[in-house]
Parts: C-alpha cells; sequence; structure tokens
C-alpha cells in the first residue's frame, strides 16, 4: 500500500470526487483540526483488510468437543524445538 494522502476535511467536501477517485489509488486520511481523524480506503482494500480479521470467542463459549481437542492435544516434537524463544528467564 501506498503512502497516506493527507487532506483537510475541507478541501474533501470542497473536491469529493476527486478524493474519491484518489482513494482508489491510495488512502486518503482526513485531517480535522491538523488530525487525521478518519482515512478513506477503496472497497477492495477494505474488503482486504475485513478478511484479515479474526474472530475472538472465549474458552467459556467454546463447545465440549473443541474444548477437550484443545485440551488433549499434543505438542509436535518440532514445536517443541522452538521452546527456547519463549524463554523469559535470562535478564536482558
Amino acid at each position: 500500500m501506498t503512502d497516506l494522502l493527507t487532506v483537510s476535511a475541507k478541501d474533501v467536501a470542497g473536491k469529493f470526487g476527486f478524493y474519491t477517485d484518489e482513494a482508489m489509488l491510495r488512502p486518503v486520511g482526513i485531517q480535522r483540526h491538523g488530525t487525521t481523524r478518519v482515512v478513506m480506503i477503496s472497497l477492495n482494500e477494505y474488503e482486504r483488510l475485513k478478511r484479515r480479521d479474526r474472530e475472538v470467542i472465549l474458552t467459556k463459549d467454546l463447545d465440549d468437543e473443541t474444548l477437550h481437542a484443545i485440551l488433549t492435544a499434543e505438542i509436535p516434537d518440532a514445536a517443541c524445538k522452538l521452546d527456547h524463544l519463549m524463554d523469559t528467564s535470562s535478564a536482558d
């Protein structure tokens, strides 16, 4: 994705068609009082970002079969070899 083009809300209001076309090419940050508050992006980019969303599920909301599968899952040997990457006992 290309750099964010920042423009004032007043400019966007006066040239809305231009900036919607521009948002098809790159994100347009809309500022109010010098602070970017909204970003206008193409529908394709929005849909791409939505596909990357992840659903959060609490363990209390899992069905018994899924919870049992998680609790009884075996860790592959290859994954155990990576345990040292999570070691926080050494001082930085």
